[in-house]
Protein backbone atom coordinates (compact mmCIF):
# COMPACT_ATOMS: atom_id res chain seq x y z
CA UNK A 1 0.00 0.00 0.00
CA UNK A 2 1.40 3.09 -0.95
CA UNK A 3 2.07 6.02 1.94
CA UNK A 4 -0.42 8.50 0.85
CA UNK A 5 -3.14 5.78 0.65
CA UNK A 6 -1.95 4.56 4.55
CA UNK A 7 -1.87 8.25 5.58
CA UNK A 8 -5.26 8.60 3.88
CA UNK A 9 -6.43 5.75 5.98
CA UNK A 10 -5.13 7.22 9.18
CA UNK A 11 -7.16 10.16 8.63
CA UNK A 12 -10.17 8.65 8.08
CA UNK A 13 -10.22 6.31 10.78
CA UNK A 14 -8.95 9.62 13.28
CA UNK A 15 -11.86 11.04 12.00
CA UNK A 16 -14.50 8.04 12.67
CA UNK A 17 -13.07 8.07 16.31
CA UNK A 18 -13.76 11.88 16.64
CA UNK A 19 -17.39 11.66 14.80
CA UNK A 20 -17.94 7.90 17.22
CA UNK A 21 -17.04 10.69 20.66
CA UNK A 22 -19.17 13.30 19.41
CA UNK A 23 -22.05 10.84 18.87
CA UNK A 24 -21.16 9.60 22.70
CA UNK A 25 -21.52 13.38 23.66
CA UNK A 26 -24.90 14.07 21.68
CA UNK A 27 -26.07 10.83 22.89
CA UNK A 28 -25.80 12.00 26.75
CA UNK A 29 -27.07 15.35 26.24
CA UNK A 30 -30.16 13.74 24.17
CA UNK A 31 -30.84 11.40 27.21
CA UNK A 32 -30.08 14.27 29.81
CA UNK A 33 -32.70 16.44 27.99
CA UNK A 34 -35.07 13.71 27.93
CA UNK A 35 -34.91 13.18 31.58
CA UNK A 36 -35.39 16.72 32.18
CA UNK A 37 -38.61 16.84 30.45
CA UNK A 38 -40.30 13.85 32.51
CA UNK A 39 -41.15 16.55 34.69
CA UNK A 40 -42.89 18.28 31.79
CA UNK A 41 -46.87 18.57 31.26
CA UNK A 42 -46.02 17.55 27.50
CA UNK A 43 -43.62 14.75 28.76
CA UNK A 44 -45.04 12.51 25.99
CA UNK A 45 -43.60 14.63 23.13
CA UNK A 46 -40.75 15.54 24.17
CA UNK A 47 -39.53 12.02 25.86
CA UNK A 48 -39.73 10.04 22.33
CA UNK A 49 -38.25 13.88 20.18
CA UNK A 50 -35.18 13.38 22.22
CA UNK A 51 -34.64 10.00 22.82
CA UNK A 52 -34.79 9.15 19.21
CA UNK A 53 -31.66 11.06 18.46
CA UNK A 54 -30.08 9.62 21.78
CA UNK A 55 -30.81 6.13 20.10
CA UNK A 56 -29.25 7.14 16.11
CA UNK A 57 -26.49 8.74 17.99
CA UNK A 58 -25.66 5.70 20.26
CA UNK A 59 -25.79 3.47 17.20
CA UNK A 60 -22.86 5.36 15.64
CA UNK A 61 -21.21 5.09 18.74
CA UNK A 62 -21.58 1.28 18.99
CA UNK A 63 -21.60 0.19 15.33
CA UNK A 64 -20.62 3.33 12.75
CA UNK A 65 -22.04 1.11 9.99
CA UNK A 66 -25.12 1.62 10.56
CA UNK A 67 -24.89 5.35 9.24
CA UNK A 68 -24.64 3.01 5.25
CA UNK A 69 -28.24 1.04 6.47
CA UNK A 70 -31.29 2.26 4.82
CA UNK A 71 -33.55 1.86 7.44
CA UNK A 72 -31.20 3.72 9.92
CA UNK A 73 -31.37 5.98 7.04
CA UNK A 74 -35.09 6.15 6.66
CA UNK A 75 -35.71 6.35 10.60
CA UNK A 76 -33.58 9.06 10.74
CA UNK A 77 -35.42 10.95 7.73
CA UNK A 78 -38.70 10.64 8.69
CA UNK A 79 -37.81 11.66 12.71
CA UNK A 80 -36.06 14.83 10.78
CA UNK A 81 -39.04 15.59 9.15
CA UNK A 82 -41.57 15.04 12.39
CA UNK A 83 -39.09 17.37 14.36
CA UNK A 84 -39.56 19.76 11.37
CA UNK A 85 -43.51 19.48 11.41
CA UNK A 86 -43.61 20.34 15.38
CA UNK A 87 -41.14 23.16 14.75
CA UNK A 88 -43.50 25.12 12.81
CA UNK A 89 -45.78 24.46 15.00
CA UNK A 90 -43.34 25.71 17.58
CA UNK A 91 -42.71 28.80 15.69
CA UNK A 92 -46.15 29.88 15.71
CA UNK A 93 -46.32 29.70 19.83
CA UNK A 94 -43.39 31.26 20.24
CA UNK A 95 -44.62 34.37 18.31
CA UNK A 96 -47.78 33.76 20.39
CA UNK A 97 -45.40 34.14 23.43
CA UNK A 98 -43.51 36.72 22.60
CA UNK A 99 -46.80 38.94 21.55
CA UNK A 100 -45.02 41.39 18.95
CA UNK A 101 -42.46 42.25 21.61
CA UNK A 102 -39.27 40.97 19.53
CA UNK A 103 -36.88 42.58 21.70
CA UNK A 104 -37.40 40.08 24.18
CA UNK A 105 -35.05 36.93 24.71
CA UNK A 106 -36.89 34.17 23.50
CA UNK A 107 -35.41 31.67 25.40
CA UNK A 108 -36.96 33.26 28.49
CA UNK A 109 -40.38 31.77 27.16
CA UNK A 110 -40.82 27.88 27.61
CA UNK A 111 -41.96 28.09 23.62
CA UNK A 112 -38.45 29.41 22.84
CA UNK A 113 -36.67 26.70 25.29
CA UNK A 114 -38.46 24.14 23.38
CA UNK A 115 -37.41 25.90 20.16
CA UNK A 116 -34.16 25.63 20.92
CA UNK A 117 -34.57 22.16 21.73
CA UNK A 118 -36.02 21.13 18.55
CA UNK A 119 -33.13 23.33 16.46
CA UNK A 120 -30.19 21.14 18.25
CA UNK A 121 -31.83 17.74 17.24
CA UNK A 122 -32.88 19.16 13.43
CA UNK A 123 -29.15 20.55 13.84
CA UNK A 124 -27.62 16.96 14.26
CA UNK A 125 -30.56 14.95 12.45
CA UNK A 126 -29.10 17.07 9.39
CA UNK A 127 -25.56 16.63 9.73
CA UNK A 128 -25.72 12.99 10.58
CA UNK A 129 -28.18 12.20 7.72
CA UNK A 130 -26.60 14.93 5.37
CA UNK A 131 -22.77 14.72 5.21
CA UNK A 132 -20.02 12.14 4.63
CA UNK A 133 -18.67 12.47 8.18
CA UNK A 134 -21.31 9.71 9.58
CA UNK A 135 -20.74 7.50 6.38
CA UNK A 136 -18.03 5.09 7.20
CA UNK A 137 -18.21 4.22 3.07
CA UNK A 138 -18.03 8.02 2.16
CA UNK A 139 -14.97 9.15 0.54
CA UNK A 140 -13.21 12.40 1.99
CA UNK A 141 -12.16 14.22 -0.69
CA UNK A 142 -12.10 17.68 0.39
CA UNK A 143 -10.00 17.96 3.45
CA UNK A 144 -11.06 21.84 4.59
CA UNK A 145 -14.62 20.96 4.57
CA UNK A 146 -14.34 17.65 6.46
CA UNK A 147 -12.77 19.87 9.42
CA UNK A 148 -15.36 22.66 9.19
CA UNK A 149 -18.02 19.98 9.21
CA UNK A 150 -16.18 17.94 12.05
CA UNK A 151 -15.56 21.39 14.17
CA UNK A 152 -19.43 22.26 13.22
CA UNK A 153 -20.51 18.78 14.93
CA UNK A 154 -18.07 19.03 18.19
CA UNK A 155 -19.16 22.84 19.07
CA UNK A 156 -22.83 21.67 18.30
CA UNK A 157 -21.97 18.72 20.86
CA UNK A 158 -20.46 20.98 23.36
CA UNK A 159 -22.33 24.34 23.66
CA UNK A 160 -25.74 23.15 24.62
CA UNK A 161 -24.49 21.26 27.54
CA UNK A 162 -21.98 23.92 28.68
CA UNK A 163 -25.03 26.54 28.36
CA UNK A 164 -27.32 23.41 30.56
CA UNK A 165 -24.48 23.29 32.88
CA UNK A 166 -24.31 27.59 33.53
CA UNK A 167 -27.79 26.74 35.24
CA UNK A 168 -26.14 24.85 38.34
CA UNK A 169 -23.68 27.42 38.73
CA UNK A 170 -24.44 29.45 42.46
CA UNK A 171 -27.55 31.17 41.62
CA UNK A 172 -27.14 31.83 37.67
CA UNK A 173 -30.21 30.15 37.10
CA UNK A 174 -32.32 32.95 38.27
CA UNK A 175 -30.34 35.37 36.09
CA UNK A 176 -30.18 33.63 32.67
CA UNK A 177 -33.59 33.23 30.29
CA UNK A 178 -32.77 29.86 29.45
CA UNK A 179 -32.53 28.48 32.91
CA UNK A 180 -35.87 30.23 34.28
CA UNK A 181 -38.27 27.53 35.75
CA UNK A 182 -35.67 24.95 35.98
CA UNK A 183 -36.00 24.46 39.55
CA UNK A 184 -39.01 25.59 40.26
CA UNK A 185 -40.80 21.76 40.47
Amino acid sequence: MPEADRGGLKQTFQIMYVWQAVNLVMAMFFSLAALANLNDDDWYLWMPLYVVPALFAVSVVARPQLADNTLWNSGLVVHLTLCCAYALYQVVLLLEALSGNFQQNPLGHEAGREMGGLIIIIAWLVMCRFTSIARPSGSISNRSLMSALLLMSVTLAVLPLFLWSLCFVSDWHTRIAHCSGMFSK
